[in-house]
């Protein structure tokens, strides 16, 4: 059998995981909402991922969308992306992890790399989700390449996909070093005193292809679409090589984990215990179980202890760490994309006892699991009730600013302050502030996706413009011409103020 196709076994496993996988982004289905970027991409049907340096994310919408102008087909795009991510990780199960397999606890186990809660933000892009999520599920493909096949061909195929994966999304070029450390973890437990010389010249022909497709998108790719003159240019652009940069480098990563420790302060208690306990139990039981029943002895033994208490280190710093290689860091939800690989990776660690101690049930990462589904399907309402209270107060206002405006002028439109929420809402930002970042922010200049919000329901000589203090005066010294509990309508020559303070 070709390495890249599955077996009935595999084939069993990628049905039960697409199905998993499909129950997990329901909510975000049920939600229909355009989330910023799609919602200028549907208005105006260009695509704009070329000038992140993201042209392969741009032509796979192009084509699922049948070339340009871009249309809606949500939520076709997403199905396809978790599907495509479901086949990478169970191609890599049958490739690298066919000795715990036969246990179907495989399969929560896999789920944790779509179910994690930062990656949420991701899965709510009507277009960027499927360029995304097929970014995620490259690096599950280079590690599925076997053994096997030759060593030019164990260089080449990585090479081509590290440049399709950077081309996508960077930021998941972590993933290549989680599933790298992976497979260290996999050869000095399996192995009694074989040489290691092998397995890492093995490893190092894939690495190396990796770094070449890398080092291509850099010095080709990169330089070529990447905008020169905006703010994606400043975005791009990584630390030197000069000792400044690792104070830079280590303030990022402190940063990071900060951002990373107020999330999980905001989630329920319950969890953090269950999350810790699972933590430390997979390091406890694999170190146990290593030390009891390893054959491995001096340095042998000295190295692979040393790397079983190191390697959830460093697998939870790879699953940001490409983001902190960036001159300027832009904190997203989004950025940690693959930080669900980091509980990929405790789960395997004791999935791999499981084998052999069946009295070992990785409950804590269920229960964690059960969380994660929580928290989507929490996300899922809170996207749809903002939806419904968007949609309330647009057509309130496209009606005002159409009868303030009865003659059908040239008019230009400018919004002063923040969007009210209702009480629901406002109950879950509470609950979880993070949630803030993650709902869109409508009718407002700090962006102009916000304001085109209302040009959906406005004819053509309406347009969106930054407020001004020529603006803000006017609120301060004239009477609104419309006003309710939510808004008012001021008029400044030929422009018309909402203010919803």
């Amino acid at each position: 059998m070709k390495w890249y196709k599955l077996n009935k076994k595999y084939l069993l496993y990628y049905f039960i995981l697409s199905l998993l996988s499909l129950l997990y982004i329901f909510p975000i289905i049920l939600a229909n909402l355009y989330y910023k970027d799609d919602l200028g991409w549907s208005l105006t049907g260009s695509v704009g991922l070329k000038g992140d340096g993201r042209p392969l994310g741009e032509y796979l919408v192009l084509l699922l969308c049948g070339g340009s102008p871009v249309t809606d087909s949500a939520p076709l795009s997403l199905i396809l992306a978790i599907l495509f991510l479901s086949y990478a990780l169970v191609l890599y199960t049958r490739t690298n992890l066919d000795a715990v397999s036969d246990n179907y606890m495989i399969l929560p186990v896999l789920l944790f790399v779509l179910t994690n809660p930062l990656s949420l933000e991701c899965l709510a892009y009507r277009y960027g989700a499927f360029v995304m999520f097929t970014a995620l599920g490259i690096p599950f493909l280079i590690f599925s390449i076997p053994k096997t096949v030759s060593k030019i061909k164990l260089f080449i195929y990585p090479a081509i996909l590290s440049v399709a994966l950077m081309s996508l999304y960077q930021t998941t070029i972590g993933v290549c070093l989680i599933l790298l450390i992976l497979a260290v973890f996999l050869e000095i437990i399996d192995k009694k005193d074989a040489p290691l010389r092998a397995f890492f010249l093995r490893e190092g022909i894939r690495v190396a292809g990796i770094g070449a497709g890398a080092i291509f998108y850099q010095l080709v790719i990169a330089r070529h679409y990447i905008s020169q003159t905006d703010w994606r240019y400043d975005a791009s652009q990584t630390l030197a090589l000069k000792p400044d940069s690792l104070k830079a480098l280590i303030d990022n990563i402190l940063i990071s984990c900060g951002y990373l420790k107020d999330f999980v302060s905001q989630t329920a208690l319950w969890y953090q215990l269950v999350l810790g306990a699972a933590i430390v139990s997979a390091m406890a039981v694999i170190l146990f179980f290593y030390c009891k029943e390893t054959g491995h002895t001096g340095k042998r033994k000295v190295f692979g202890i040393a790397f079983l208490l190191l390697s959830p280190i460093a697998v939870f710093f790879a699953t940001f760490f490409p983001i902190m290689l960036l001159k300027t860091l832009m904190l997203k939800t989004r950025t940690f994309i693959a930080l669900g690989c980091f509980l990929f990776y405790l789960g395997v660690l004791l999935l791999h006892q499981e084998k052999r101690h069946k009295t070992l049930v990785p409950a804590l990462l269920v229960l964690c699991l059960l969380y994660h589904f929580t928290y989507i399907y929490s996300l899922g309402s809170a996207l749809t009730n903002q939806n419904e209270y968007a949609k309330y107060l647009v057509y309130n206002i496209a009606h005002d600013l159409e009868t303030i405006n009865a003659k059908g002028e040239e008019i230009s439109v400018s919004f002063v302050g923040e969007m009210p929420q209702n009480k629901r809402i406002q109950m879950l930002y509470d609950k979880y502030p993070i949630y803030g970042e993650m709902l869109p922010t409508y009718f407002t200049n700090n962006s102009w996706m916000g304001g085109a919000w209302v040009l959906q329901y406005l004819p053509d000589h309406f347009s969106i413009e930054a407020a001004t203090e020529e603006d803000a005066q006017i609120i301060r010294s004239t009477d609104p011409v419309m006003e309710n509990d939510s808004y008012s309508c001021y008029v400044n020559q030929d422009r018309i103020i909402v203010s919803f303070e």
